[in-house]
């Protein structure tokens, strides 16, 4: 592409499910795009994702927009693997324009509209969808770097199996539906798994023979913002995930993860929450 080949309505950066979804709209409303993405499509559900994982929505909601889910199990719960097919699918299946492979590199005004510079060269858009994703970089807070070297550190994006990890006792820090999952993945893996938690909620993974996500949506619950006060629940695939369950399994709840001492002993705050 040559600077002034290409004069665009709109252009989507990032072809996971969101990017995707953004250009289905625009090609419905007849609207000249492309969608970039600089690996594959949906590429941080294949590589940042354990491989034991699964959507925390029942399958009947776990569709992209057009669609409707049509199979055996509406109250199942999709594997990684089975999700990123899914949207893949919908690309082809829907003639979305995506170009694999090409990053983005900047993107400047351009007189009233914008340009965009990818390795292969540039254009020109009035619009500009960025579909990048909030989640896909880690982040560690200033507290893990004072722990020791000797301990092996790993972020959630990296995790697959509990396999891969070295000999030793295991803690998790972080309770969300993320830490809950993994630390029964390491569990069932027989590690000894510790996990380290402040405050968060629970909801129950059925309520009167429905999957209770049903029941979110239909209450207008779901649809909710989440403030400061309400935490996360908790959910795992087809079944609930509360601390007393986790402590079931063998697994030793701690309180907030509050930072190393001198001589390299963990601190924990303690654990404030009613759980029953």
């Amino acid at each position: 592409m040559r600077r002034g080949d290409l004069e665009l309505d709109a252009v989507v950066v990032g072809a996971g499910w969101a990017g995707l979804a953004a250009s289905n709209a625009l090609k419905e409303a007849g609207l000249r795009h492309l969608v970039f993405e600089m690996h594959r499509v949906c590429e941080t559900w294949r590589t940042q994702r354990w491989n034991s994982f699964h959507m925390n929505t029942p399958n009947v909601l776990t569709v992209m927009p057009g669609d409707r889910y049509v199979g055996a199990d509406p109250e199942g719960y999709m594997t990684r693997d089975a999700f990123v097919s899914m949207v893949e699918n919908y690309a082809a299946r829907r003639g979305l324009p995506v170009k694999t492979g090409t990053a983005v590199t900047a993107v400047r005004p351009d007189g009233g509209m914008f340009e965009i510079v990818t390795p292969g060269g540039s254009l020109r858009s009035r619009n500009v969808v960025v579909a990048t994703g909030n989640l896909n970089i880690s982040k560690r807070p200033v507290l893990a770097s004072r722990i020791s070297a000797t301990v092996t550190q790993i972020d959630t994006s990296d995790y697959r199996e509990a396999s891969q990890l070295g000999p030793g006792a295991v803690l998790v820090i972080g309770c969300g539906n993320s830490g809950g999952q993994i630390a029964e993945d390491l569990a069932r893996g027989g590690w000894a798994v510790y996990i380290a938690t402040g405050r968060n909620g629970r909801i129950p993974r059925r309520y009167r023979n429905r999957d209770i996500v049903l029941w979110l949506v239909e209450n207008g619950r779901f649809g909710k913002p989440r403030t400061s006060d309400t935490g996360r629940p908790l959910l795992s695939a087809a079944h609930t995930i509360s601390l007393q369950g986790l402590s079931a399994q063998g697994i030793v709840v701690l309180g907030r993860f509050a930072g190393v001492a001198e001589d390299g002993e963990f601190m924990f705050a303690v654990l404030h929450q009613h759980q029953g």
